[in-house]
């Protein structure tokens, strides 16, 4: 009974552990379980050797994210194609300095805004990882025919295939050179240089220096230039003693001319004196004759505005008498004894003249 019962408590003890360690796997795992994942995809046009499932992804040196796939498009999407397809998961603090409420959103911002992911090593361990940043050169331009069924990431060239490009191109350019033809050139240049010649030419310029140099000390040493030389001096001090000379009667002239612009200035000064007075009472005179016409004017032409009727009449007048002169003088002058010998006109029974 007491065997049986031992057995029994051993039992219960390894399900109640078994339960235990169950339930405590099921607590600590469960936010891994429940959590949700974006997936996005990319393509590479290049080796991803060392790149490995579960590899991380990183923004920045970052990580956002983890390898979920490694496969090609044919696979996938059953299409002709020789890149490679890289499907990968974004966790949900994925933030790639973009704002969002999932990280699908914020990844799509960063993707407009430029965003771009590339192939990164561990030093020389050999193991990859994919790292995204925004580039300044921008993706590569790789054709896509097909719709990828989770969030497209563009990819860049790994800054290793960029070295590897670099070089192939170099050595390329390297093979184009026609290291035959340079050498076939270069004897051809020395083949016609003529260094006979040359060496002919350098020794007569050599000469000719040697005999400028020669001509030079001897004029140098001549008793012609220190004779010259004197002269220059003796010139030199003649000039100092003009100058000094001179600067008695200048000093004099600069005085003479300080003192008569004295007097100009005092001459002028009593001139504006003198006539100030006179000049300020013939303004005034000036300004009383000025109103006294203006006043003048107002009168006359307030004796031509009230009086105007007369005038106009005056005018009238004037004008019949001088109609009634120029008659007369014409009358005169044509008939001159018809003043002395007319008649006076004759009187009508009705008392009128006719």
């Amino acid at each position: 009974m007491t065997q049986k019962t031992n057995y029994f408590k051993l039992g219960l003890f390894v399900i109640l552990a078994f339960a235990l360690t169950a339930a405590m796997l099921i607590a600590f795992g469960a936010g891994q379980f429940l959590k949700t994942e974006t997936l996005a995809e990319t393509y590479f046009n290049e080796s991803v050797q060392g790149l490995n499932i579960g590899s991380e992804v990183k923004y920045k040196g970052v990580k956002i994210g983890a390898v979920k796939a490694i496969t090609t498009p044919t696979k996938v999407y059953n299409i002709a194609s020789n890149y490679v397809l890289v499907t990968f998961s974004l966790s949900e603090d994925c933030f790639v300095g973009q704002t969002g409420k999932t990280p699908k959103e914020r990844m799509k911002k960063a993707v407009d805004e430029g965003l771009s992911v590339f192939l990164s090593f561990n030093g020389l361990t050999g193991s990859a990882y994919l790292e995204t940043d925004y580039k300044k050169n921008g993706p590569d331009d790789l054709q896509i025919s097909w719709t990828p069924e989770n969030l497209y990431v563009p990819s860049q060239s790994s800054n290793i295939k960029q070295v590897s490009n670099a070089i192939s191109q170099a050595m390329e350019t390297l093979g184009s050179i026609d290291f035959q033809e340079m050498k076939q050139d270069l004897a051809a240049l020395i083949k016609n240089l003529n260094i006979t010649n040359v060496s002919t030419q350098a020794e007569s310029l050599l000469k000719e220096l040697r005999q400028t140099n020669k001509d030079l000390a001897k004029i140098l040493t001549s008793g012609r230039l220190k004779q010259i030389l004197t002269d220059a001096g003796s010139s030199v001090a003649d000039l100092k003693q003009i100058v000094h000379a001179a600067k008695g009667p200048i000093t004099q002239t600069l005085a003479d001319i300080n003192t008569a612009s004295g007097s100009f200035k005092h001459i002028a000064t009593g001139l504006e004196q003198g006539y100030e007075g006179k000049l300020t009472e013939m303004a005034e005179r000036m300004d009383t004759v000025m109103a006294s016409l203006e006043k003048t004017s107002r009168l006359l032409e307030n004796t031509i505005w009230t009086n105007a009727d007369i005038i106009e009449k005056t005018i009238g007048n004037l004008e019949d008498t001088t109609d009634n002169l120029n008659q007369f003088t014409r009358e005169l002058r044509e008939y001159p004894g018809s003043i002395l010998m007319k008649a006076p006109p004759k009187t009508s029974t009705s008392g009128k003249e006719k």
